[in-house]
């Protein structure tokens, strides 16, 4: 009994393509994940309207500015 070459050689193939698109898959996931790309609530950044910014005297102005200057954009 002989096997054909053809269909080994293509089986192989193409289980070399799955787990490479696996594996750029997971990586891909995995490095969005550590640059802050997910859009998840843990990463609101604070907005500071233009009236706001130009009251200096408003409480927790300081405060505010804070806030934005530790968000990352």
């Amino acid at each position: 009994m002989q096997k054909n070459p053809f269909v080994i050689t293509a089986a192989v193939a193409a289980l070399i393509v799955v787990a490479a698109l696996t594996t750029l898959g997971i990586v891909s996931a995995f490095a969005g994940e550590k640059s802050g790309l997910e859009k998840s609530g843990r990463h609101n950044c604070p907005t500071l309207s233009a009236k706001a910014a130009s009251d200096v005297t408003a409480p927790g102005y300081g405060e505010r500015l804070a806030k934005l200057a530790h968000c990352a954009r």
